[in-house]
């Protein structure tokens, strides 16, 4: 059972947070490799953040209207669910 982390990725030179504007699956949902998990809004673009693996969205950190820094954790995938 391992639990892997989903960071707050750096879409830019400049950017040092990120804001999510949307989930789209819930805690406990089951995702697969490269399903979109969330959507960031930066100052220049808004991008959906993909599950880099698949299994069980576990423990989320943050939510909707949420402003994130850059390289913090948002939540994990657990693949013990898959």
């Amino acid at each position: 059972m391992a639990k892997h982390p989903i960071y707050m990725p750096k879409f830019g030179m400049t950017m040092t947070e990120g804001l999510i504007v949307a989930w789209h699956v819930s805690e406990g949902d089951v995702v697969a490799q490269g399903d979109p998990l969330f959507t960031v809004e930066t100052e220049k673009v808004d991008t959906d953040v993909e599950a880099p693996v698949g299994g069980v969205l576990v423990d989320v950190e943050y939510e909707v209207d949420d402003e994130v820094p850059v390289g913090e954790i948002v939540a994990y995938i657990d693949d013990a669910g898959e």
